[in-house]
């Protein structure tokens, strides 16, 4: 069994890997050849806006042999920054740090294979998740992109952006000061399309081609009215949009057709499980992304139409556990063959006792 850490995934990990490994998974979940259960949160209150959540997800994948577990244990906050609600994680792990980890199992042999920490998967995952439904949901001749967002998810997505996309600008806003100059400075190294810091959000949706949201927000960080005909939109979670942007949308892309499940004891209102007030007549917009790819949906049907692709809490979209063994199988063979990571005898983990 091979323990793998942060720094090893971001040594061996490209968006291009991403990319490769997801197109297939999405493609095999919706021909029904891969088994996913949705994602669940059990919430536990400590104090007013602080609690403790457990999250976990789990999928197979025939096609690669392996199932994989993603978990986290964090302790969320939620507080108000520049007038916008947002949700924080708290690094209140030891050292000041956070839990997150993803097991992947063999199929055949029942053997965990690996742990991996789950940082630059997670977000990995996330942008290139992003990027496929851009590629199949976007306008081909799409050439600009508005960012919103500079925080721990923006740089990836985009990445996955500038690799699907012929882009020539990417524009970028964050409400911080300071945050735009120090994400271009950092990220432009990594891309062909040029980073343009923008004053507002609405710099970072008009005449754009594509406008990704990259926020912890729980309040919509752009006016659905500012939408055009034509443009896409990704999402990376539902508090980040208004009921505009859904309700013009002609399309709305999502993982996959199961809801996530939220557990509270009643203890937390569902509200602030949810977060969103996502309305039944958006569901006939609603197609799976894996669908779409495997030409079972037409997703876009006219360059005149706005498409989305939601995150967490739009409609039933969650994060998918074959998405994490997916791309922690390509991790485990780039670390085997690598040598990298930390090596711990596989028996260990195995038992003679009837469990």
């Amino acid at each position: 069994m091979r323990v793998i850490s942060n720094s090893d995934v971001e040594q061996i990990l490209t968006m291009d890997d991403c990319l490769s490994v997801l197109g297939p998974t999405f493609g095999d979940l919706a021909r029904g050849e891969a088994s996913n259960r949705p994602r669940t949160h059990t919430y536990t209150p400590l104090e007013p806006n602080h609690y403790y959540l457990f999250k976990s997800m789990d999928g197979s994948l025939p096609r690669f042999g392996v199932h994989g577990l993603r978990l986290s244990s964090d302790h969320l906050a939620e507080v108000t920054e520049n007038g916008l609600r947002r949700r924080d994680k708290l690094p209140m792990a030891p050292g000041g740090k956070y839990l997150g980890l993803v097991l992947l199992f063999s199929i055949e042999t029942l053997e965990l294979l690996a742990m991996i920490q789950d940082g630059f998967l997670q977000k990995m995952r996330v942008g290139a998740t992003s990027g496929l439904a851009s590629k199949y949901l976007a306008r081909q001749d799409s050439h600009v992109a508005g960012l919103i967002g500079t925080g721990w998810q923006a740089d990836a997505q985009a990445m996955a952006l500038d690799a699907v996309h012929d882009l020539r600008e990417i524009r970028v806003f964050s409400p911080t000061s300071g945050h735009v100059e120090r994400f271009c400075e950092k990220v432009q190294p990594l891309l062909k399309a040029t980073l343009v810091p923008v004053g507002s959000s609405n710099d970072a949706v008009i005449r754009c081609d594509i406008v990704s949201c990259a926020t912890n927000s729980l309040d919509p960080v752009f006016d659905g009215d500012w939408l055009t005909r034509g443009q896409h939109v990704n999402s990376v979670q539902r508090g980040e949009l208004d009921n505009t942007t859904h309700e013009r949308a002609s399309v709305i892309a999502t993982r996959a057709k199961e809801q996530s499940l939220h557990f509270s004891g009643g203890a937390i209102s569902d509200e602030v499980m949810q977060r969103g007030d996502w309305k039944p007549e958006w569901d006939g917009k609603i197609q799976e992304l894996g669908k779409i790819i495997i030409g079972e949906s037409p997703g876009r049907s006219s360059p005149d139409q706005i498409t989305l692709f939601g995150g967490s809490g739009t409609g039933p979209s969650s994060g998918l556990g074959i998405q994490f063994a997916a791309v922690g199988h390509i991790i485990y063979q780039r670390a085997c063959e690598q040598s990298l990571g930390h090596e711990l005898p596989s028996d260990w983990f195995l038992e003679d006792v009837h469990p």
